[in-house]
């Protein structure tokens, strides 16, 4: 599926995605552009999950796992460095965090996939 890339500041959101309700995993590619070394980002953009799940993402950097980490709490993120040509990919997946927690629905975690300048 083809987003729209929209442009904010130095950081341009390249790929959408979400789990959760709508599966437990969520995986976005993208050909990074330009003309030198930039950022890759995946950013939680907002949830409703239910405190029963998290959710882990990992940037995967021409076929090499660049980073992963955490990103449950509002506004968090993950970020590898790229260079013009490399292949990213975003892959985030809803776990359980057996707290005891016991919810009706389980809601949605949606992320970005942003390309950021270093300038």
């Amino acid at each position: 599926m083809a987003v729209p890339q929209t442009k904010s500041g130095l950081c341009q959101v390249v790929g959408k995605g979400g789990v959760g309700e709508s599966g437990a995993t969520a995986l976005v590619t993208h050909t990074v552009t330009g003309k030198s070394e930039i950022v890759m980002v995946v950013r939680n953009v907002g949830s409703s999950l239910c405190p029963n799940t998290g959710a882990i993402a990992m940037l995967i950097v021409n076929g090499v796992p660049a980073a992963h980490g955490n990103i449950t709490a509002a506004k968090t993120s993950i970020q590898a460095s790229a260079k013009p040509g490399d292949q990213v990919i975003a892959l985030v997946h809803a776990i359980p965090l057996f707290n005891g927690i016991m919810c009706i629905r389980l809601g949605e975690l949606d992320f970005t996939l942003e390309q950021c300048d270093l300038e």
